[in-house]
């Protein structure tokens, strides 16, 4: 039996730009590969965040399955960055049903480049999708809370399509107190079902 073959987009800009990706790096800048140019800079009180980041599982060949669905996100339960008190990797969440962005509802990370993201709950510039205020708005959680044995549903609907699948939206939380300098690379896992 063929299997599906799927791959990570990073959506940015406004159209948006759809990169596939293997190992994306959150940053101050709204890019698929931003390089070490636009690190997130250690506040010198509250917190700093990087610009939100969207991801979406696309379907490049669907194999011998009729369709693909039950796509879910989880991590190791570990995320070693040292982002200082209450910092940290963040995923935006949804309070009832399914978390993830649909294709459709993609927008535009925003923020100062170079200093800060708008934090992705923010009432006023904040995700547009996730922000307070929306429907089933709240606040986002720590991306270590989703483990192989507890994991966040993305998106429960089926799909053939290329970009179908909703996507996860992502953002980094640095603290005054942060360790400065390169932090590890995470693993993170979406799966989902072939039928």
């Amino acid at each position: 039996m063929a299997v599906a073959t799927l791959a990570v987009q990073q959506f940015t800009g406004g159209d948006p730009t759809k990169t596939t990706v293997t190992t994306p790096r959150l940053s101050t800048a709204d890019s698929n590969n931003p390089g070490t140019t636009y690190p997130i800079p250690i506040p010198a009180a509250d917190f700093n965040y990087s610009f939100w980041q969207s991801l979406h599982l696309t379907c490049t060949n669907i194999g011998d399955a009729t369709l693909l669905n039950n796509h879910k996100f989880y991590s190791d339960g570990t995320v070693g960055w040292t982002l200082g008190t209450g910092g940290g990797l963040l995923v935006c969440i949804k309070s009832t049903g399914d978390c993830g962005v649909p294709v459709a509802s993609y927008d535009q990370a925003t923020g100062t480049q170079g200093t800060t993201g708008d934090y992705s709950y923010d009432e006023t510039n904040g995700h547009a999708y996730y922000k307070t205020g929306t429907s089933n708005a709240t606040a986002p959680v720590s991306a270590a809370t989703y483990t192989s044995g507890s994991q966040l549903t993305v998106d429960t609907g089926s799909h053939t399509i290329a970009e179908g699948f909703k996507g996860v939206v992502l953002q980094a939380k640095v603290a005054d107190d942060a360790t400065r300098g390169a932090q590890t690379a995470e693993t993170l896992t979406f799966v989902y079902d072939e039928i």
